[in-house]
């Protein structure tokens, strides 16, 4: 079965803007990979600096926790000195 000349023409129109058109969802679809990557990226770079808060924060309530515990002992010795003042 031999196709008409205008048969092969829309034959030929479909099977290009058939390709145009996946070559436009190719390009939409590495848009959307790029941003999905900058994305990632990001959110790594989020998660490393929570992490790092993270510990800062645990150090500064370890030094306090220390600060009191020698502000207790300081207090302490402070009421000997007092006692044994009198």
């Amino acid at each position: 079965m031999r196709l008409s000349r205008k048969g092969v023409i829309t034959l030929g129109f479909a099977f290009a803007v058939a390709i145009i058109l996946s070559g436009v969802g190719f390009a939409k679809a590495y848009s959307i990979q790029a941003a999905y990557d900058e994305q990632s990226k990001q959110m790594e770079l989020y998660k490393q600096e929570l992490k790092e808060t993270q510990n800062q924060l645990s150090e500064y309530v370890q030094y306090k926790a220390m600060y009191e515990c020698i502000q207790v002992e300081r207090n302490q010795l402070q009421e000997q000195v007092d006692e044994l003042s009198k």
